[in-house]
């Protein structure tokens, strides 16, 4: 049975054996599995090879084809049962998934974001302020919900430090025995409790991008989210440091126009290229299920809370709003902004 694999052995890029490839045993768990191919996929990316840019592409593709196969619980059986051929792979390299492929798959697991580019992201300030915001203007605040010992569980909040070198809140937001006060239900514009969210774009505490949550609350006043990332840890984050995992239709994608119509899960965005990376729920005849997708080949449902973006009013950009209506001729959203402003624009123009 899994979940009661061996001590690993070291990762063979060479074997024609996935399991070996990623240096885990035929017993290892999905999380045994994913921490294999990260710390590979990110010591054999290009990126990180400059001066040995060829092989090291063909040593990724491996890495993420054995992965790709691994981690899918259909395929994986398949894999087992009958081999490389049942799981629908070529056989490695140049003769299985394509460096696109690989570098997408590679950037879908990290919630859509490239790991390389996050010491850019914009969350308040690009500097080594550390972990928790250090001036107390960027960063996410961490919450931890164990607490301390001898606190009775209550939440330690880490959200307050920097500045004035204080620790405001330092006792969470639920005072007193009966734990957390309730809250009112977030505005009509933000994300509702439960939505599941995937971090991005964090330039300070890094170790969150890509990392899943849901929505546990919001508060209007500072206009940051708490998500809940484990059982252990909540995050204090702004709109903009967040994807929401829905469901989409494509429309409009030239290039592949067998595509348009199909529906598909979001899995993350990419700031620097501007394109989510979405799981299609029905694979390529290649075999292919991660694509990666601009906002204008993207069709939210109503309801979809979003963000928007690149519109000419400046006053526009960057507000948290509802989308009231789909007009899919019109190639157009209505959404519901904040200060009531409700605007009519195209697709390209919201972020959900």
């Amino acid at each position: 049975a899994r979940g009661t694999s061996a001590m690993p052995t070291a990762p063979d890029i060479k074997s024609d054996d996935y399991y070996k490839v990623l240096g885990v045993d035929k017993t290892a768990t999905d999380n045994e599995i994913a921490k294999a191919y990260k710390k590979l996929a990110l010591k054999y990316h290009p990126d990180k090879n400059p001066d040995d840019k060829e092989v090291a592409e063909e040593k990724f593709k491996i890495i993420t084809e054995a992965y790709e196969v691994l981690h899918d619980q259909d395929k994986r059986s398949n894999y087992d049962r009958f081999g490389k051929a049942s799981a629908g792979q070529g056989g490695g390299g140049s003769d299985g998934v394509s460096f696109q492929q690989a570098d997408d798959i590679f950037k879908a697991f990290f919630g859509g974001n490239d790991p390389f580019s996050m010491f850019f992201g914009d969350d308040g300030g690009g500097g080594p302020g550390g972990m928790f915001g250090g001036g107390g203007m960027g960063g996410p605040r961490v919450v931890f919900q164990g607490g301390p010992g001898g606190m009775g569980g209550m939440p330690f909040d880490m959200g307050g430090m920097g500045g004035m070198g204080g620790f405001p809140g330092m006792m969470g937001k639920g005072r007193g025995k009966g734990g957390r006060a309730s809250a009112p239900p977030p505005p009509a514009y933000a994300m509702p409790i439960g939505t599941s969210v995937v971090v991005r774009g964090l330039a300070k505490a890094q170790e969150h991008n890509g990392k899943t949550g849901k929505i546990k609350g919001f508060d209007q006043g500072k206009e940051r989210y708490e998500v809940e990332v484990d059982s252990e840890t909540t995050l204090s984050l702004r709109p903009a440091n967040l994807t929401q995992q829905c469901r989409v239709s494509l429309v409009g994608i030239e290039s592949q126009p067998e595509l348009n119509g199909q529906s598909a899960q979001i899995l993350g965005f990419n700031d620097q290229q501007n394109r989510y990376t979405a799981k299609l729920e029905t694979r390529l005849a290649s075999g292919r299920d991660v694509i990666g997708l601009q906002p204008a080949n993207v069709i939210l449902s109503q309801g979809t809370r979003v963000i928007t973006q690149g519109l000419s009013k400046e006053e526009f950009n960057g507000l948290m709003a509802q989308i009231t209506d789909v007009d899919r001729e019109a190639m157009r959203y209505t959404v519901q902004a904040q200060k009531n402003k409700i605007i009519k624009i195209k697709y390209e123009n919201v972020l959900c």
